[in-house]
């Protein structure tokens, strides 16, 4: 695998390190950058344009200062798409949530595991699709 850039935007620090933990697990050739909130993913993504050295964006959906769909909302009325996926990263089960993040230009949405067991494969089917299978550019 050749080097890969993701942007993590989650506020939970102990999410973050197994996040980043399991990434590089996974590929140690992935740089993970962590976003502690979705003012500073907003604040990273003006100041490294175009961003096309990031790959793919992992995004939790609730946090604070700005949700992952205030983001996606703040995106969408600048007119900015992103040349990366942002993948929405949570524990919700609320499908009006779902919903909104795909009508907001989500890439994909994918369920936060219960287990620790679970976590590292939900990790490598992101990796896979997104890093590996999907080509978008």
């Amino acid at each position: 695998m050749s080097t890969h850039r993701i942007l993590l935007i989650e506020d939970d620090a102990t999410e973050a390190k197994l996040a980043r933990r399991t990434l590089n697990k996974i590929d140690p050739e992935i740089e993970v950058i962590r976003l502690k909130d979705g003012a500073h993913f907003l604040e990273y993504y003006s100041d490294h344009q175009p961003n096309e050295d990031v790959s793919l964006a992992i995004m939790d959906l609730h946090m604070p200062h700005l949700s992952g769909l205030q983001v996606l909302e703040s995106l969408q009325a600048q007119g900015s798409r992103p040349s990366f996926p942002i993948v929405m990263f949570s524990s919700t089960d609320d499908a009006s949530e779902v919903t909104r993040a795909y009508e907001l230009g989500g890439s994909a949405f994918v369920n936060k595991p219960a287990s620790s067991a679970r976590y590292r494969e939900v990790f490598q089917h992101i990796v896979n699709f997104w890093l590996s299978t999907n080509r978008i550019r």
